[in-house]
């Protein structure tokens, strides 16, 4: 289970802030501990006036340390000693993050490690058997984890205690960073020396907020066999608005005993990302307006639901008894503006989900987290269910894309008899959600995500579902 309640030791810092920052996003309550409890205070009001939210508390250094269940020490080194003092006796039977640098002004772009090895090495030797120490964080600079963006960089995490490492790199997942574990604690120095030399990096190269990222391909890789695999991931519960879908997904797939790998596509059905980020619409609130009801007139439709699809379209196509076909404000075309009411309940309320705001950003977040946990890059597709033209029934298909081109061109490349490929473009994005689709319950199975290990795709940290949209001047049905 996520730990809930962080301390920030030193939290009135840059770092610190960020840092409470993405852990109030991610669902924390966070206390930040100073020396002077008054300033604290009064730091955390002002956090919590910046990021809206009421659960960040300030308060002197040891009972922030007491508050919480994980403690980040955010100080500087020339104040690390003194810290350690006075958290000393609060910090006992915690987890202690230590994202100290050993920096000795003015030559910070040098490596100058303490005595004991580490600034982590010697958090341990203060603080005692009884804290659980672990090294993190020397290389994402605070500007960089301030930002709300995805962050290109990794985490590189050290400790002595297996399951305290993993308790912070669960929570480092959360925040979105990718971490790995490197060892023992004695092994925080590399990251220590690492600051140093990124400084260097930056300077010489004038480069903002460089950082590390570990690259490599799994030993097994050549040993696998080929083909498709497509699994479901059971277990998922019934989600509600604000539900943690990444962490659902994670602790699933984490209990399924089978880990994500090098590659693998998680597709989530849409419906899900829809009810977790507020998109369920009771038609009782909708007042619907004339154009409404005249297409509900000709649709045999209520004018509520139509009103919906009105404001979730750019165009309707197609309106006839039964069937309104819209062009979605994302740019596709299908029934009902993807507006459904199956899997979402109401009651004597009836209730419609609308797709999500924007389904890429909603995959770019899940692909954060699913990569942070398990350590690998991944794709993730948000996919629905739509009709075809021409074709009866319907297949999954791609609405959000993270990670992936949701194209795979193949023109210039030879067929079998050595002729060149002039016109061939995989809809691979499509493909792969169809194929998810085979395992992703559309009625009462409850099976909402699916994870398809093979497929080849190519892959684009800046990958845009709006690729695969024909453009409307080559539209050959209008």
């Amino acid at each position: 289970m996520a730990l809930r309640s962080c301390a920030i030791i030193g939290g009135t810092g840059a770092l610190g802030a960020a840092l409470a920052g993405r852990l109030v996003a991610a669902g924390y309550e966070v206390w930040i501990g100073s020396r002077d409890a008054a300033k604290a205070r009064l730091f955390a009001d002002e956090l919590g006036l910046a990021h809206r939210a009421g659960r960040i508390h300030g308060a002197g250094l040891a009972e922030a340390t007491a508050q919480a269940e994980i403690c980040f020490l955010t100080v500087p080194y020339a104040a690390h000693s003194e810290t350690l003092e006075q958290i000393r006796q609060a910090a006992q039977g915690r987890i202690v993050v230590d994202t100290t640098v050993p920096l000795r002004p003015p030559k910070i772009g040098t490596v100058q490690l303490p005595a004991a090895g580490s600034a982590a090495v010697e958090t341990q030797q203060a603080l005692g058997p009884g804290v659980r120490v672990v090294s993190a964080l020397q290389t994402i600079g605070a500007e960089k984890l301030a930002t709300a963006a995805q962050i290109d960089g990794d985490v590189l995490v050290a400790g002595d205690d297996a399951e305290a490492v993993e308790m912070v790199r669960d929570t480092l997942g959360a925040l979105g960073l990718r971490s790995w574990h490197v060892g023992p604690l004695a092994n925080s120095a590399a990251a220590e020396a690492m600051t140093s030399v990124l400084i260097q990096i930056n300077r010489r190269y004038k480069i903002g907020q460089s950082g590390v990222r570990i690259t490599g391909r799994p030993k097994d890789e050549a040993e696998r066999p080929s083909g498709l695999r497509v699994f479901p991931v059971a277990g998922l519960p019934l989600f509600t608005t604000d539900d943690d879908l990444a962490r659902a997904l994670i602790d699933a797939i984490a209990a399924s005993g089978e880990p994500l790998a090098e590659g693998d596509v998680v597709v989530v059905a849409q419906k899900v990302v829809s009810k977790v980020e507020g998109r369920a619409v009771a038609l009782g609130c909708v007042t619907p307006r004339p154009a409404a009801r005249e297409a509900a007139a000709r649709a045999d439709k209520d004018p509520a639901a139509v009103e919906l699809i009105l404001g979730e379209s750019q165009a309707l196509m197609r309106v006839v008894p039964g069937v309104i076909i819209a062009r979605h404000r994302l740019g596709h075309v299908l029934a009902n503006a993807g507006i459904d009411a199956s899997n979402v309940g109401g009651g004597d309320n009836p209730t419609l989900l609308l797709w999500p705001k924007d389904p890429d950003a909603s995959a770019r977040r899940l692909r954060a987290s699913l990569e942070a946990r398990f350590g690998v890059r991944l794709a993730v597709i948000i996919s629905d269910s739509l009709g075809r033209a021409w074709r009866m029934g319907t297949i999954g298909t791609a609405i959000g894309i993270a990670g992936m081109a949701p194209l795979r061109d193949r023109r210039g490349e030879s067929d079998l008899f050595g002729r060149e490929l002039q016109a061939t473009v995989t809809g691979v994005a499509d493909e792969i959600a169809s194929a998810a689709s085979l395992v992703i319950g559309e009625g009462a199975e409850g099976l909402p995500a699916a994870v398809v290990r093979g497929a080849i795709y190519t892959p684009d940290e800046a990958g845009d579902i709006r690729e695969i949209l024909r453009p409307l001047d080559k539209d050959l049905f209008q």
